[in-house]
């Protein structure tokens, strides 16, 4: 076949949803400050705002998993008998910071992120999540302690499998075709 008689294949460049890149360091902003007040108190939750703060505007740094120690040292420092729904919640929050700061380092500020290049991410911190929420609401039971947040948690990370699932699923339907 010859290049006059070839067909002329264009390069098709499918644009989902996005959301622009800035929107992860400020993710990350704000779920530091919401897992500080979750468990950190009195002058720790003042750094832990700080840091969240700052976090959020030097992404590429040591800062973020700087905040990620802290809290977990917040919640090391509470007392035992203090265990309550909110370690399910703490749970979620450091896991989905830990997502957010991997992909706010990778993700130019500049640039436009598409929502199915979360549904990797999102399908892994679900599956990491259904494990968790069952330890923690084990942990919980063990103690007397058992709420509805665990519950709750466990259908959202459900639901979050469920989502990621489908937007995988849609992706390779779209590159198979």
């Amino acid at each position: 076949m010859s290049a006059a008689t070839r067909p002329k294949v264009r390069a098709r460049f499918e644009i989902g949803p996005w959301v622009p890149g800035v929107v992860l360091p400020i993710a990350v902003g704000v779920i530091g400050i919401l897992a500080s007040l979750l468990v950190l108190q009195d002058l720790l939750l003042l750094v832990g705002v700080a840091l969240s703060v700052v976090a959020a505007l030097r992404v590429r740094t040591f800062v973020p998993w700087l905040l990620v120690a802290l809290v977990v040292l917040g919640q090391l420092l509470r007392s035992p008998n203090d265990l309550d729904a909110s370690l399910s919640a703490l749970v979620l929050a450091l896991h989905v910071l830990v997502v957010l700061v991997l992909l706010a380092r990778a993700v130019p500020v500049r640039s436009r992120l598409q929502l199915a290049a979360f549904g990797p991410a999102a399908l892994t911190t679900g599956l990491i999540q259904g494990v968790a929420q069952v330890l923690v609401a084990l942990l919980l039971a063990g103690q007397g302690q058992l709420q509805v947040l665990p519950t709750a948690s466990a259908i959202g990370g459900a639901l979050l499998v469920l989502l990621s699932g489908v937007l995988v699923l849609t992706r390779r339907a779209d590159s198979d075709a």
